[in-house]
């Protein structure tokens, strides 16, 4: 008898613990008011970035946010809040930046930490105003909750540089200490350099200088100088010299950051011709899609090895083309790599020779880097 209570309170026990709700949880940070603005101090920043207030009407509870970037998106970290179950560091929302600058799909997490995606909107002329729609919970009404930065302080240009750069491109590392190979064009007259790395520890930014060009030939060779820069792993593709007419061919790059968000974008195509424009020897003709912003980026061939540098597309004036884009071969390349002294080797082959496109991709991309100049 003792057995069958016992059976029965652990099963009635049992029922009753399965049917409570899941505790919701949200991801927690260790980011901090005081790590958040030392972060932003110290580089370029979006203007969505920086710490807000919540504009409390209409029952609007109080938050003390801090925005900031985290790889392709930038999160919002509660940092003050009179909410229960809300504590500091844990991930309030997550921006994802949209087509149209300033306009952002977000994944906001409400009071009881249910998940609501809606889109957000900084005000561009002033910068210092988000605006959230969200869906009152109660009455079901949509309503725009409003959000007010308190840092940086407007008009402090002195201490924050905004992200002003004149100009972006690709590049990618031919070394492990960090030489990166990019277009002359990309680099030609900036006073400073900038590349930034979606390597496997997450995204950095470092300061780069130009090693050496060679402008005829639009090559130029980069270092970086940043002392937080601690290098790469293993570079895992060799330098290929010569392709074939029909070779398949791809390429990794940052076309239209500011537009298209600042995620690598992988496009894919063959070798057209072993000449570019006029027959120029330098350049192979290919179907891989370029935009501005490409120029610089590695063309790699099946096998995952270095083919050329993406460099242009066709615009010829009163006739219409569609995708007649070239890449400077990678002889010219290698011989600006060799005037350079102490020059690391490079790997003879590729560790990435067999492997699925998706596979490749997921190696080569810490290698590939987005580069601005100021």
């Amino acid at each position: 008898m003792k057995n069958k209570t016992f059976l029965l309170l652990f099963l009635l026990y049992s029922f009753v613990a399965l049917a409570q709700p899941a505790q919701k949880t949200a991801e927690r940070t260790k980011w901090t008011e005081e790590s958040i603005k030392s972060n932003m101090s110290s580089r370029p920043f979006n203007p969505i970035e920086g710490i807000y207030k919540s504009y409390q009407r209409d029952g609007m509870p109080h938050y003390k946010i801090g925005i900031i970037k985290d790889g392709p998106v930038y999160k919002a970290i509660i940092l003050e809040t009179e909410v229960s179950g809300w504590k500091p560091g844990e991930v309030k929302a997550v921006f994802e930046p949209g087509a149209t600058k300033g306009l952002y799909s977000t994944k906001w997490y409400m009071s009881d930490k249910t998940l609501y995606e809606t889109f957000s909107n900084v005000d561009l002329e002033s910068e210092t105003i988000l605006s959230i729609e969200l869906k009152d919970t109660k009455t079901l009404q949509k309503r725009v909750d409003y959000f007010i930065k308190t840092y940086p302080v407007a008009g402090n240009d002195t201490i924050f540089k905004k992200d002003n750069s004149i100009a972006s491109g690709s590049g990618f590392f031919l070394t492990t200490s960090g030489i990166i190979a990019t277009n002359a064009h990309v680099v030609q007259g900036a006073s400073d350099i900038e590349v930034t790395v979606n390597g496997q520890s997450g995204v950095s930014t470092y300061k780069a200088k130009l090693l050496t060009i060679d402008s005829p030939n639009d090559v130029a060779l980069l270092k970086i100088t940043d002392s937080q820069f601690k290098g790469v792993e293993a570079i895992p593709y060799s330098i290929i010299e010569s392709q074939e007419i029909g070779s398949r061919v791809f390429t990794l790059g940052y076309p239209l950051n500011d537009i298209m968000g600042s995620n690598y974008k992988v496009t894919d195509g063959i070798i057209s011709a072993t000449s570019g424009i006029a027959d120029d020897g330098r350049y192979y003709q290919i179907s891989v899609p370029l935009q501005p912003g490409n120029s610089g980026g590695p063309l790699f061939n099946k096998d995952g090895n270095v083919a050329g540098i993406t460099t242009a597309k066709l615009k010829a004036a009163g006739t219409k083309t569609e995708n007649v884009n070239y890449a400077l071969k990678s002889s010219y390349l290698l011989n600006l790599y060799k005037k350079v002294s102490k020059a690391e080797g490079i790997l003879p082959s590729s560790r990435l020779s067999g492997k699925e496109l998706q596979d490749q991709v997921k190696v080569l991309k810490n290698y590939v880097c987005l580069i601005k100049i100021y």
